[in-house]
């Protein structure tokens, strides 16, 4: 009978994984615009990111860079940047054929919600809509925080001139920016 006894007490003192709840503010928020309010809300479903169609040219190429690159290394006696160079081969060559998840985003009165993230109209400064491919176009929204980058919400297919006259009733549109050097590169190389 003893025997039993210990072994349940060691099953029930076994620790369970504790899982972190995202914050307060967010899942309120997120909540909130799932309810009809008298608020106006806009709600639209995209791909959390636009993929590039990658052939098999494309990994012919990636993979004669990559044999070369890592041949000069080699040569030139730096063996360690070879491991980086295979390496982020590999991760490209398994990312490279995944297709994006279809995410929900939404706009109200108080802010914008994007990939289950609240972000209040006080913290952020500016927008802008820059078109990315044939009738692609990508909603820019930049923080008051210096160490974040522009919030990058692909637009799919809801309306540019909805989203546009919406958030002007909010934040000032910036005409002088158009796509991110970052997401030019991305879609140059397909990434």
């Amino acid at each position: 009978m003893t025997i039993k006894k210990k072994s349940e007490s060691k099953v029930a003192k076994a620790k369970k994984p504790v899982r972190r709840a995202p914050a307060k503010k967010v899942v309120k928020k997120v909540a909130q615009v799932g309810v009809a309010s008298t608020d106006r809300v806009i709600k639209w479903k995209a791909p959390d990111y636009y993929a590039n169609e990658k052939g098999p040219a494309w990994s012919i190429m990636v993979g004669i860079v990559a044999i070369l690159l890592s041949l000069l290394l080699i040569y030139t006696g730096n063996y360690m940047p070879v491991i980086i160079v295979v390496l982020a081969v590999v991760v490209a060559f398994q990312t490279s054929h995944e297709k994006p998840e279809t995410v929900e985003f939404a706009i109200d009165e108080s802010g914008v919600i994007a990939r289950n993230q609240y972000y209040p109209f006080d913290e952020l400064e500016s927008f802008w809509v820059s078109k990315h491919k044939e009738n692609k176009f990508i909603l820019y929204l930049e923080t008051a925080s210096r160490w974040k980058g522009p919030l990058t919400i692909p637009l799919g297919q809801k309306s540019v001139a909805e989203i546009k006259g919406f958030l002007l009733g909010h934040l000032p549109e910036e005409f002088n920016y158009g796509e991110m050097f970052s997401d030019k590169l991305i879609r140059m190389f397909k990434l």
